[in-house]
């Protein structure tokens, strides 16, 4: 198993053990399917990387995309993601007008950061496609890295799930200094396995397991936990 540090979903807890949403999440659909996961750490980059070469034999939270579908096969939904636009809090006024894609596009001194070899959603991805928007796009293979920037200026915004916000709270940050400019769209989450390494049994074992998960009382309670609390509720567009 393939997987990156990102709060909430996959990280190292105070005693470091590997915890998160998706963890937890594996760890419920591992047990239905008897499967025992071992954990390798690596940029994300990578995890595609080895998942084409079969040494990563399959790695959590990932979008379907056509690239992606020649080395890999992909698992029933597991959860849902939302992909939003954040910016610095004290920047709203600035940027209080755009409200939708097409105005964003027409702002060509909002830059916008996205970390390497993610995929956000098909309504994303056809907006980096276009050429105007290639010199606005600043790519990072960490998500650190893509904070300090906005922080710092050097980028107006960055595309990511809420829940990623937490990141920035990790980084010594507040929370409040945040706010959702645009909400673009809610896509489902799928495990991906490698198509060299791994069969058609063992995705159909892992799809059962996602199933039976998805209908116990303990895939809400898990997802509760993780619920954005009410304190970052303020970073929602007023």
């Amino acid at each position: 198993m393939g997987w990156v540090d990102w709060q909430p979903f996959s990280f190292r807890n105070e005693q470091h053990q590997i915890c998160g949403l998706d963890v937890e999440l594996l760890n419920a659909i591992f047990e239905r399917a008897g499967y025992q996961a071992k954990f390798s750490e690596m940029p994300w980059a990578r995890v595609l990387h080895e998942l084409q070469f079969g040494t990563v034999q399959l790695t959590m939270s990932a979008n379907i995309t056509a690239e992606r579908q020649q080395y890999a096969r992909f698992s029933h939904p597991y959860r849902e993601e939302d992909t939003v636009i954040i910016i610095r809090r004290q920047d709203e006024p600035r940027w209080r007008e755009i409200t939708t894609l097409d105005e964003l596009i027409k702002t060509p001194e909002f830059h916008i950061g996205v970390l390497k070899g993610f995929d956000y959603g098909d309504t994303f991805r056809q907006l980096m496609a276009r050429p105007e928007m290639q010199q606005r796009l600043q790519m990072r293979l960490r998500l650190d890295q893509l904070l300090k920037m906005l922080n710092a200026g050097r980028i107006q915004g960055l595309i990511l799930d809420p829940h990623g916000m937490q990141e920035w709270a990790h980084q010594g940050y507040s929370l409040a200094e945040l706010y959702i400019l645009l909400q673009i769209e809610r896509t489902p989450v799928h495990l991906m396995l490698s198509q060299k390494s791994t069969t058609q049994e063992q995705l159909d074992r892992l799809n059962r397991a996602i199933d039976e998960v998805k209908k116990s009382p303990e895939y809400q309670q898990i997802l509760e936990r993780y619920e954005v609390e009410p304190a970052h509720q303020e970073m929602t567009r007023e």
